[in-house]
């Protein structure tokens, strides 16, 4: 700790004589640890370091400026500063009411914006720890046409940019993924990472244990091989140092350890515990570039900026473009920073970090604003205290003091006042950071949330905010006090009054009530979005659905037939249990992030030149509609005869139905996906459901039955009839266990828990502003009362000659409360339009809800009024009970 104050020294400084004054100083700490009294030696020896060390930096700036001023000079004024420091400790002692107002003002307000700065620094600035990390980059498909930026990427179309590109060091595919560990304790599901070799590599990430994956790891056949994240060392495996080596049963199928990762490693997804390469050579199939559902990252080569791959990445688009012109045709390539990518990857990140990134910053303007109005009420407070020490400062100026030295004193007792509000504005952010922890959704993933703590960075940041915010507040009572008439102020008839400008202190009311409106519109605007998005109809019953995750392993169903056989026994199972009333599966549960999209096209149809033909398909049983109550609008739903020999069928929603068949029913047309040659028939169109968010657009989905399509990952629907859907989850463990005893059942949780989880980061954001508007709401009648009151005070004589000479009690309040709501209108005038013009910049945070939304507008200026009225109430009742005969005496 006292290494880190020495720094408060030049490099020079501490060269000559740091080590004699760490010796020193271990000296005394060793004596003063016996005795006791470390708290007090410990401010001795930080104000020794401040005061010292700055005098040797001025010193230094001085000399190299060859200005003249010789160090005696500067440590004059370093003791000066010393004493006025003294001096302002004992005022602030001396007035514990003002002093103990004045820090939990400032704590509030600084500890909120260290709370949320930890936040934005941990997911915006903070650098990701990675070897050259503004190397990296991720690698999205391009499709201008429909405004997307961040497509996942084909299989084949990821080979040939790794084969063909010019740009990068090296590139990587990667798709999360999960897997059954089983015969090593209890059968567990873990969330597994399946990228190419070059993954590592381009993450320059060296294994604690073992080795990373190797270029002959991608081929199929020799791709059995795992990577242990750290966690799943020290949990399931108690940190065995022999771990590489051992054979891990995955899925059904034996997996050799051949490393494993340090503690230090981020992972793009922070839920991944495990790794496996994805074998793209050796395949018995080409590889598909109709099935897009892979992320890529990349390593630009050195010199290589991000505008040139973009350049070099667009040229290569264009020429696979060229040369496959069926799949190719509508997208080119994006490259984008790593930086930028906040959002997790089960995540469309562009859109969600733009999402996430002007949530953060609406959060951070909002604490700054919250800390400016505690500002004002501490300026005004201080400019009270200010008019009762206009004799002492006439005094010391009569004395030989001059202005710089009385505004010097005045702003020194400002700082010790700031840093005490941010000292015990750190309890305040602590608190707060942990209250973000718990308003954080579960199950959103967002790298870099891990770091937010109350950390060194955290810490820089408050205290230059303390010593900032000290000066802006002092500022004004400095200024005031220093500049006021000597003669004047020593006459015994000099009016207090006279000496603080009465409309300086109005003008800081007005920009606070305006400060306090702008925050409580954006408080109100956010919450009458969510309130609007709550009411969207996400297209399928939430209530009363219990929702799990089981895959079968390719080891033991080896077959389409075995897993449709298997599906169907579960269903059986699941539905013969004691208040289950319908039950289905599907492979993308909606409003769980889970997506993939294909090309199609529709018989008959000649698409526009550059126009995509694409649906998102999913795979579902016939019972998946009926348990999630998903609504018919024309045709039929599957039923159990559309299965493997059947016609092939499909169901499409009504987006695509509007799309691709506009003014017409499909039902009866015929559509295949690209690259196969399957033609189904549409046998029935449904109502849309909102699958990536309640606040998202809809898309054109295909539903498919799992029957002619299998797939081995399903998130099974259980819908529940007079019983609580959570109840359920322990019979479908058993069921599960009784079918296949190495099943795990895995992200057991309700429909309602994933809608609620889907605007989770909207409900977090709203909670915080609705926390900081009441909080400027508070600060703005403190200001309000503490103004008017003391104005009240400042006009007792006058009040008193008024009732002399006939006014009424009533007119008097009349008079108090016609002034306190006029700075109150003027105020809400000002900060309702700017609150309209800044929300504009804010507008996609907001859903169907403008940004000059009357009723929220009007609810702000009503709250605001009856705040405003009810704070200048009490000074009012006190002007009505002055005693005209008392007030004139004085």
């Amino acid at each position: 700790m006292y290494r880190l104050l020495l720094l408060a020294f030049p490099k020079r400084v501490r060269r000559e004589f740091g080590d004699d004054m760490l010796r020193l100083f271990e000296a005394q700490h060793r004596a003063v640890r016996e005795s006791g009294g470390l708290t007090r030696f410990w401010v001795s020896a930080i104000l020794d370091a401040a005061i010292h060390g700055t005098a040797e930096r001025i010193s230094a700036a001085v000399a190299i400026l060859r200005t003249g001023l010789q160090l005696g000079t500067w440590r004059l004024c370093m003791r000066a500063f010393a004493h006025d420091l003294k001096h302002a400790v004992k005022l602030l002692v001396r007035q514990p009411g003002v002093t103990i107002v004045a820090i939990v003002t400032l704590a509030l307000g600084i500890g909120a914006n260290a709370a949320i700065f930890s936040a934005v620094d941990a997911i915006l600035l903070r650098p990701r720890p990675y070897e050259e990390p503004d190397r990296l980059v991720m690698i999205w498909e391009k499709r201008q046409a429909e405004g997307v930026l961040d497509n996942f990427v084909a299989a084949a179309d990821y080979m040939d940019w790794a084969r063909m590109n010019t740009v990068f060091d090296s590139t990587a595919a990667f798709t999360p993924s999960t897997v059954d560990l089983t015969g090593s304790g209890e059968a567990v599901r873990l969330n597994a990472g399946v990228a190419t070799p070059a993954f590592f590599d381009v993450f320059r990430i060296k294994p604690l244990l073992g080795r990373t994956f190797a270029p002959g790891d991608g081929v199929v056949g020799r791709h059995r091989v795992v990577v242990l994240g750290h966690g799943l060392w020290l949990r399931r495996f108690g940190s065995d140092p022999a771990i590489v080596g051992r054979t891990l049963s995955l899925n059904g199928i034996p997996h050799e350890v051949i490393g494993v990762l340090p503690a230090s490693f981020e992972s793009p997804d922070p839920t991944l515990e495990i790794w496996s390469p994805l074998a793209f050579e050796g395949t018995p199939q080409p590889l598909s570039r109709d099935s897009h559902n892979f992320f890529v990252y990349g390593r630009m080569k050195a010199g290589v900026t991000l505008q040139q791959a973009r350049v070099e990445m667009d040229r290569l688009g264009e020429q696979l473009s060229n040369q496959y012109p069926e799949t190719n045709s509508t997208h080119g390539i994006w490259v984008s920073s790593l930086r930028d990518q906040i959002a997790g990857p089960m995540q469309r990140s562009v859109a969600q970090s733009g999402s996430l990134r002007s949530g953060l910053l609406l959060l951070l303007a909002s604490v700054a604003f919250v800390l400016l109005i505690a500002c004002v009420n501490v300026a005004n407070l201080l400019l009270a205290r200010a008019a009762g020490r206009r004799r002492e400062m006439a005094v010391r100026a009569a004395i030989g003091a001059g202005r710089a030295r009385l505004a010097a004193q005045s702003l020194t007792e400002s700082l010790v006042l700031g840093l005490a509000g941010g000292i015990a504005g750190l309890f305040v952010g602590y608190w707060g950071i942990a209250a973000l922890r718990e308003l954080t959704p579960k199950g959103v993933l967002i790298v870099g949330l891990e770091h937010l703590a109350l950390d060194g960075r955290v810490l820089g940041f408050a205290f230059l905010l303390s010593v900032a915010t000290g000066l802006v507040f002092g500022l004004l009572p400095a200024f005031q006090l220093a500049k006021q008439d000597v003669n004047l102020a020593l006459k015994d008839g000099g009016r207090t009054a006279g000496a603080i400008r009465r409309r300086l202190r109005l003008a800081l009311v007005v920009s606070e009530i305006a400060l306090a409106s702008l925050l409580l519109v954006g408080a109100g605007l956010t919450l009458r979005s969510f309130q609007t998005l709550l009411r969207a109809q996400p297209g399928f019953a939430a209530d009363s659905v219990l929702t799990s995750l089981v895959a079968l392993p390719g080891a033991r169903y080896r077959s389409d037939a075995a897993v449709v056989a298997a599906v169907g026994q579960l269903e059986a199972r699941f539905s013969s249990i004691p208040g289950v009333r319908a039950v289905g599966a599907t492979s993308h549960l909606p409003l769980a992030g889970q997506d993939s999209r294909r090309g199609i096209i529709v018989e008959g149809r000649v698409a526009p030149p550059d126009t995509p033909t694409r649906a998102h398909p999913r795979y579902v049983t016939p019972g998946y509609f009926r348990a999630m109550g998903i609504q018919l609008a024309s045709g039929r739903f599957f039923s159990d005869a559309d299965r493997a020999g059947a016609p092939f069928v499909a169901i499409v929603n009504e987006t695509m139905a509007r799309s691709y068949w506009p003014g017409k029913s499909p039902v009866g047309s015929r559509v295949r996906f690209t690259g196969t040659n399957e033609m189904r028939e549409v046998i029935g169109v449904i109502r849309d459901v909102r699958h990536w968010g309640l606040d998202a657009q809809v898309n054109p989905e295909m539903y498919v039955p799992l029957g002619q399509l299998p797939v081995s990952g399903l998130s099974f629907v259980v819908a529940a009839q007079q019983v609580d859907p959570g109840s359920l989850a322990g019979p479908l463990r058993e069921a599960l266990r009784a079918f296949d005893p190495n099943l795990p059942l895995s992200k057991v949780r309700t429909m309602t828990d994933v809608a609620t989880g889907s605007v989770g980061a909207r409900r977090a954001a709203m909670v915080l502003l609705a926390a900081f508007g009441a909080l400027a709401l508070v600060l703005a009648a403190a200001g309000i009362y503490g103004v008017m009151a003391h104005l009240v005070a400042l006009r007792t004589s006058e009040i008193g000659v008024r009732m002399t000479l006939g006014a009424k009690p009533a007119a008097l309040m009349r008079l108090v409360l016609r002034e306190g709501l006029l700075q109150a209108a003027i105020g809400l005038t000002i900060g309702l339009l700017a609150s309209v013009l800044v929300m504009r910049a804010f507008q996609t945070m907001l859903y169907e809800v403008s940004p000059a939304d009357p009723f929220t507008l009007i609810t702000v200026a009503v709250v605001l009024l009856i705040t405003a009225a009810a704070a200048c109430a009490i000074p009012a009742r006190r002007a009505m009970r002055v005693d005209p005969v008392q007030a004139l005496r004085q």
